[in-house]
């Protein structure tokens, strides 16, 4: 179950896996409306409406982009919820902080329980502690790729934590514009991503990355809502995550305090006694 959980996200390393069932309710999907990923080919077009449209392109991945929350340290306090289809969990209370390209620290509660588990990660390790089980978990990086057979690196999960868009590229293909949402699609070396962002701001709506191995079917789909500004940076208060293979795992994440660039720590001891995972 640990290994299951590092593919979904960092965060739910410490709430998932680990505890026994609780009260929970379960999670909405939202549908991605994007669903058609095949290339369209520009050659019906004439040549000023293909400069007109690299044009429009590059301005909006240049928008898109300046959007993107640049930091130093990042904390904040959520709220979680999981839901499997052998575990559901609600009320979990989650504090992550980060030192950009170096720490990300995540400790997990329940209410009356109190702390259950810590996790600590930097780009060449991950460490965490259960303390309801008494257990300690040590992965590489290295070791968590080889389990999980994507590219899981340490800049993609601050991304993903902090509501950064993950693996934008420059290969922008089927373009779709309405007068609230612009969706499009792009493509990385393993994997197809479908993008909305909202056409007056350019802020995330929802992405969708899917596995190009077909015969995987793998796919993650993000939700962001309830945007507020946070120390000048539009956050996403809101998250729904939906990571579908073999069986799905569905992920609330609801953030009530958000603080960058403040003096953050990352106490992390493993207790003697602990058995090793």
């Amino acid at each position: 179950m640990m290994k299951q959980t590092l593919a979904l996200i960092t965060l739910g390393i410490i709430s998932t896996g680990m505890f026994s069932c609780r009260h929970a309710r379960q999670i909405a999907r939202s549908p991605f409306p994007v669903a058609d990923t095949s290339q369209h080919s520009n050659n019906s077009l004439d040549s000023a409406a293909v400069a007109e449209a690299v044009a429009y392109n590059k301005n909006m991945l240049s928008s898109i982009r300046s959007n993107i929350i640049s930091f130093s340290t990042f904390s904040a306090k959520l709220k979680v919820d999981f839901e499997s289809e052998s575990k559901q969990m609600a009320g979990i209370n989650a504090v992550i902080r980060m030192q950009k390209d170096s720490v990300i620290w995540i400790s997990a509660s329940l209410p009356v329980i109190g702390e259950v588990a810590r996790a600590i990660i930097t780009p060449d390790s991950l460490k965490a502690i259960d303390k309801f089980h008494k257990k300690q978990y040590l992965r590489a990086i290295k070791d968590a790729n080889d389990v999980l057979n994507i590219p899981f690196d340490f800049k993609t999960l601050q991304d993903l934590i902090v509501g950064n868009p993950v693996y934008l590229t420059d290969s922008i293909y089927q373009v779709i514009k309405t007068p609230s949402v612009i969706s499009f699609s792009c493509d990385s070396t393993l994997f197809t991503s479908l993008f909305n962002v909202f056409a007056d701001d350019y802020v995330l709506q929802q992405s969708k990355v899917m596995d190009k191995d077909s015969a995987r079917k793998r796919s993650c789909e993000l939700t962001y809502g309830e945007y507020k500004s946070e120390n000048g940076h539009k956050f996403a208060t809101r998250r729904r995550i939906f990571v579908e293979e073999k069986s799905f795992t569905k992920v609330n994440m609801d953030f009530n305090k958000v603080d960058f660039d403040q003096p953050v720590s990352f106490p992390f001891t493993i207790p003697s006694g602990y058995s090793k995972e």
